[in-house]
């Protein structure tokens, strides 16, 4: 029997991808995730008909980057959705870009240069899961971010923890796109870098607090390898704080 074009697709991704550890983010274990560590040579330009056939109309004139991108984050949904058992693998993209997931679950998908990844989970298990990966900046890019992106979060800041400014600015930007992805498709109202705050941070023990403007609380994973920063977050439910 002839196998399907992308059952085919996806044994060459895995011929071509470079392996990485299961788990760059940390996650619980009701999560199911998949990654993937170049992007570029797994889906590489001029695209085949078949990963060309996978673009929405959206994305047809978009850059080979986001093109690449997307592709290789719908590969990792899939491959994370199949180890769900998900009776779809299929993941929409809706008119603002956000994915739709397939009935029954909760997921988030990030890329990062040469990597993505994808972490899903079952709703009746999880209310909401956020995960993002960003390659550590540079000293100006830190500069920018302390500026635009922070609260008062420079005051978590330590030179004694062994971190550099750049890893802790990675941090604060990847932290908070986390909890973006967490919140969103469950109160569907987008959120400024100033309505997001990290409340702390230990990076021994490799976990963070935050909260925002309307009253939302909770905790977040984070770690650190290869040049990147991965974080992710978990709700059981929407938490607000007590009165």
């Amino acid at each position: 029997m002839r196998r399907p074009d992308h059952v085919i697709m996806y044994r060459q991704i895995a011929c071509v991808a470079e392996p990485v550890l299961p788990y760059s983010h940390r996650l619980s274990q009701r999560v199911c995730y998949h990654s993937l560590h170049g992007i570029d040579a797994a889906f590489a330009f001029p695209l085949s008909p078949q990963n060309r056939s996978r673009l929405p109309q959206a994305l047809l004139r978009a850059t080979p980057k986001r093109q690449r991108e997307f592709l290789a984050g719908r590969w990792c949904a899939e491959e994370a959705l199949q180890c769900l058992g998900a009776g779809s693998t299929h993941v929409a993209m809706a008119a603002n870009r956000a994915p739709i997931w397939p009935a029954g679950v909760v997921g988030s998908i990030t890329h990062s240069g040469d990597f993505a990844a994808t972490a899903v989970a079952w709703a009746e298990d999880i209310a909401g899961l956020g995960i993002d990966s960003e390659q550590i900046i540079d000293l100006a890019a830190a500069r920018d971010i302390a500026d635009i992106c922070m609260v008062d979060e420079s005051m978590l800041f330590k030179a004694t923890d062994g971190r550099s400014f750049c890893e802790f600015c990675t941090f604060v930007f990847s932290a908070k796109e986390a909890v973006f992805k967490c919140l969103f498709p469950l109160t569907q109202k987008f959120l400024e870098f100033s309505d997001v705050r990290i409340t702390s941070l230990d990076w021994n023990r490799r976990v963070f607090a935050w909260t925002t403007v309307s009253g939302h609380i909770g905790m977040g994973r984070l770690s650190q390898a290869d040049g990147f920063v991965h974080t992710s977050v978990e709700l059981s439910s929407l938490s607000m704080p007590a009165e």
